[in-house]
């Protein structure tokens, strides 16, 4: 397991290497196809440290109250059929990788969850669709405050799409503490995850999320995440987020190190 970071400017792409971090997570500019990084800037971002891409991410809805958006599912197609064209540029992954971050699970007055449900499905496999004809994974990151908020929630979704490119982005801190321990939300999920990310979260007294922050500043056991990891999986990259300083990252980078 290789370790990556989120593209950004706080450490220049060329000193990566050197700090033990072999590729970038890059990002699509959500509904805005203007503010998509161009295939000049990512070749940019890449070149200076001979970097892998681990994936690119889009962040949008794909289903509202009323179920599925069409004009998200569209924004979808088209991010993957950019990600398909970036193929070469992803290291050691299987193949290309497009990371869905649901952006919130929908509000309204009157919700009925199984519209909700069957959108998600009938949004995903149109996606999927086009996922399995160009060879892209649809990494599905599991978030406690999206649509698919834990592990049994992406199986139940998978039953569904029956689609071997859709696949999971499992960032602990996402959605540890739930329901299902943490060593058995990464078993059941194992065959299914392509990309890990790396950060921490620290909690409320009500249980909410207080705050997301780099490794080690929150209340993830991060022990068994990586000792999880390296048991069930066989995960090409581990993207590190949220660090706020150069510090910041080497000391996560640190911590990681140590559970390996």
């Amino acid at each position: 397991m290789k370790l990556g970071l989120m593209s950004g400017d706080l450490v220049p792409s060329s000193e990566l290497p050197t700090l033990g971090f072999d590729a970038v997570q890059m990002f699509y500019g959500g509904d805005d196809e203007d503010k998509d990084p161009s295939l000049e800037s990512i070749d940019a971002l890449l070149g200076p440290g001979n970097l892998a891409l681990a994936a690119m991410t889009l962040h949008n809805d794909l289903v509202g109250a009323d179920g599925k958006i069409d004009s998200d599912v569209d924004r979808a197609i088209q991010c993957v059929e950019k990600t398909a064209a970036l193929a070469g540029r992803f290291g050691d992954n299987e193949r290309p990788i497009l990371v869905w971050h649901p952006s919130g699970y929908p509000e309204g007055e009157f919700i009925d969850d199984h519209v909700i449900f069957e959108g998600l499905c009938d949004a995903l496999r149109a996606v999927c669709r086009v996922a399995d004809r160009l060879d892209v994974s649809i990494a599905v990151e599991i978030t406690r405050a999206g649509s698919v908020g834990g592990a049994e929630a992406f199986l139940r979704i998978r039953d569904q799409v029956t689609s071997d490119r859709l696949g999971v982005c499992i960032d602990a801190a996402n959605f540890a503490p739930d329901r299902t321990p943490l060593e058995r939300s990464v078993r059941m999920l194992r065959s299914h995850i392509v990309i890990a990310h790396a950060k921490d979260s620290s909690f409320a007294d009500n249980g909410e999320v207080a705050e997301y922050g780099p490794v080690g500043t929150g209340k993830l056991d991060y022990p068994t995440y990586i000792k999880s990891l390296a048991k069930y999986c066989n995960v090409p990259y581990l993207v590190f987020e949220y660090y706020k300083s150069r510090e910041q990252l080497l000391e996560a980078r640190d911590i990681v190190k140590t559970c390996l």
